[in-house]
């Protein structure tokens, strides 16, 4: 090792201060302390051939000129105390001399040639087709969930069509809320309990004679109620509920769905704001 080499070698600790200097305020501080020096000396090997030998002690002379002027120049207060900057220092060292010996002063030059750098490329090659087939089942699942979201916006505007033209003589209560929600309990309801389905239970119960959740609205009675009497009855109930208040529209919602169960309330939410929306084109 000559001594031009080993000048060369400390003014090329200039720049690797500059950017360990720049990379302090940057989270993974040890990891970068310990890592951009040898990625530093390797990238300076592969530029510089003839500079490779004992390369590492650019890491020891950046460490020492480094604690020199912070300490003795500026006067700055380092961030961290100075038993771990000694640790700092010498896992540093470890791993740059480490790197030297077992990787830079074994070959003639550190830039690989295409036989090494083969694996790599199809490595690379690998990794970028994993993501793009993970990138299009995102995109799968995103338009499977946008069409589910479509089919049913589409179902319930169907349901909101169908009972709109049965019931909207009994359906007309002066508060707009009451009557979007209404639509949207009862289309709650359909998808729970299909007519059919309904029905039948209505017919076991009332033959029974007991207390039981009749009619579309499924309100509850001690005997048979219709869907319209259902209907009528809820919306009695709703508007004396809101009897004397001066609620917002959220607000009166939430008051209306109090007793429901938390599943029922979000279902009939997402309802009532499919047949709002619709009704505003």
């Amino acid at each position: 090792m000559t001594l031009v080499t080993l000048i060369v070698q400390i003014l090329l600790t200039i720049p690797l201060t500059i950017i360990l200097k720049y990379f302090d305020k940057k989270e993974n501080r040890l990891i970068n302390h310990l890592l951009i020096p040898t990625i530093y000396i390797i990238i300076i090997s592969a530029l510089i051939p003839v500079l490779k030998t004992n390369i590492f002690l650019i890491v020891v002379f950046e460490i020492f000129i480094r604690n020199f002027y912070v300490t003795n120049i500026t006067s700055e207060e380092t961030d961290i105390n100075k038993s771990s900057f000694l640790i700092e220092s010498l896992l540093s060292i470890v791993v740059s001399i480490f790197t030297y010996n077992y990787f830079i002063s074994k070959v003639d030059t550190v830039i690989p040639n295409p036989e090494d750098v083969k694996g790599f490329i199809w490595f690379l090659i690998i990794i970028y087709l994993a993501s793009l087939y993970n990138m299009s089942t995102k995109n799968k699942k995103s338009l499977v969930e946008s069409k589910k979201k479509t089919l049913k916006s589409e179902k319930v505007i169907m349901q909101y069509a169908k009972f709109k033209n049965l019931y909207y003589e009994i359906i007309k209560s002066k508060n707009n809320t009451i009557n979007n929600l209404t639509y949207a309990i009862m289309i709650n309801e359909e998808y729970k309990n299909p007519t059919t389905y309904r029905k039948v239970k209505e017919n076991i119960n009332a033959i029974l004679r007991r207390e039981y959740s009749y009619g579309i609205m499924q309100t509850k009675s001690p005997y048979r109620v219709s869907d319209k009497d259902s209907i009528i009855n809820a919306i009695n109930g709703f508007e004396k509920t809101l009897k004397n208040t001066n609620l917002k529209e959220k607000d009166q919602i939430e008051k209306i769905l109090n007793n429901y169960a938390e599943e029922d309330k979000i279902n009939i939410m997402s309802i009532y704001t499919i047949i709002t929306e619709f009704n505003k084109k």
